[in-house]
């Protein structure tokens, strides 16, 4: 026999404060420069190579860089650029899977 379950939602009102404002909003840009600048080095290895690089090697990239050209990235948490760089890669990975369904369906 199958156990019923329940299912059960909480509803949370957020009231942040100006300074909590602040930083969540630091936190959306850093994630939004991330995606973007993951998607242009990712569109510049298609172009010149034809390889693809994945969330890992676009994290350690942007690590190396950190220091000398993003130091401004210090001053938040590391998990969103690093997130932003994942849903990147998850972006490619279903545009992909979309493009050979394409193929599969013109047949």
């Amino acid at each position: 026999m199958r156990e019923a379950r329940s299912v059960m939602g909480v509803r949370v009102r957020l009231e942040p404060t100006r300074a909590q404002v602040a930083l969540l909003e630091r936190h959306a840009g850093a994630a939004r420069w991330a995606y973007n600048w993951g998607l242009e080095i990712r569109r510049q290895a298609w172009e010149h190579g034809r390889q693809s690089e994945n969330a890992v090697t676009l994290h350690k990239l942007l690590n190396s860089l950190k220091a000398e050209h993003y130091a401004w990235l210090y001053e938040i948490s590391k998990c969103a650029p690093q997130e932003a760089l994942r849903d990147l890669d998850a972006a490619y990975k279903n545009w992909w899977r979309g493009c050979v369904r394409g193929r599969a369906d013109d047949r």
